[in-house]
């Protein structure tokens, strides 16, 4: 981090607390971590554009998105070099279990069409907010090449039951990671996409619960739990922020509903409060100009009332 040095280079007066610098992938380490974004055409005109502006830019030459939208929406908000990174499925748009087991096939392709290049698979909705350095740094602690391993939370206090077992599941709307080895034990499981979803047809389970049954059932694998991701399940998330485990410790937040943080948002159209999030975690100068804004807004309207 630079030093401040108001004589020298005065337009490095927020270094001390990040401010100086709008490059947030600055703030990533080199990683393995194939990231993809699931959307839909309900959906990505109204929730992609603020991760577009945020989380994605930590690493966008690692992040795909996949959607039944109009991928021309994605043409005209993302460099060329990222055009290919967009993924058309042919999926419904439905939250059928035939529907939702399409969405996540593609996901798995993705992967297997980049597995050379990526370590792990983790994937996301497009109500979530990911903290990509953080992921980095939790991921760092395995071994993906000789681990078995398929992490996420739980969104359930008790075990899934049925089909004569228990196991954990983690909710798709938390996130989940899997690494290499494990992708690599179950690509016929997944692989090519009808695999999958006639899998999860004959389990008549939707594609989260679905993937955690077929690695208990058929391989033994349970779930890692990550404690740092979140999903909109958890609706006591943000009702005690002086915690700083619910937002500058979390890996992973699911958004739904009144399950948001409880900020004043700093712009219009800010879904989710997501823009509003990313700028706390990593303010630049245009964050903290709002900051200001908002802040003077706030003093004035006291002083009227007062």
């Amino acid at each position: 981090m630079n030093t401040i040095d108001n004589k020298s280079n005065p337009v490095n007066i927020y270094s001390y607390f990040k401010a100086n610098s709008s490059d947030i992938a600055s703030f990533v380490p080199n990683h393995n971590i194939l990231l993809i974004i699931r959307t839909s055409k309900n959906g990505q005109k109204l929730r992609m554009p603020v991760i577009l502006d945020t989380w994605f830019r930590f690493s966008p030459a690692s992040t795909y998105i996949t959607t039944n939208g109009d991928v021309n929406f994605f043409y005209q908000n993302l460099p060329q070099e990222y055009h290919r990174h967009v993924y058309s499925t042919t999926c419904p748009q439905a939250h059928t279990i035939r529907d939702l087991c399409c969405h996540s096939a593609s996901e798995f392709s993705i992967y297997f069409q980049n597995q050379n290049h990526y370590q792990w698979l983790c994937r996301f909705d497009d109500d979530q907010y990911v903290n990509v350095p953080l992921l980095v740094d939790y991921l760092r602690q395995f071994s993906p090449e000789k681990e078995y391993l398929y992490i996420g939370k739980p969104s359930m206090k008790e075990p899934k039951r049925g089909h004569g077992i228990q196991f954990w599941f983690g909710t798709y709307g938390g996130g989940i990671c899997f690494s290499k080895s494990l992708l690599h034990l179950i690509r016929n499981d997944v692989h090519p996409n009808e695999k999958f979803v006639n899998g999860c047809i004959a389990s008549r389970y939707p594609d989260d619960t679905h993937i955690a049954y077929l690695l208990r059932v058929k391989y033994n694998i349970n779930l890692t739990v990550a404690q740092d991701f979140h999903h909109h399940i958890e609706t006591d998330l943000f009702t005690n922020l002086t915690n700083p485990s619910n937002i500058d410790q979390a890996i992973t937040l699911g958004f739904k509903g009144p399950t948001v943080p409880r900020f004043q948002p700093l712009k219009e159209h800010d879904v989710h409060y997501m823009y509003t999030l990313h700028c706390l975690l990593y303010p630049t100068r245009e964050c903290m100009r709002r900051v200001r804004i908002l802040l003077n807004r706030v003093y004035e309207e006291k002083q009227r009332k007062s």
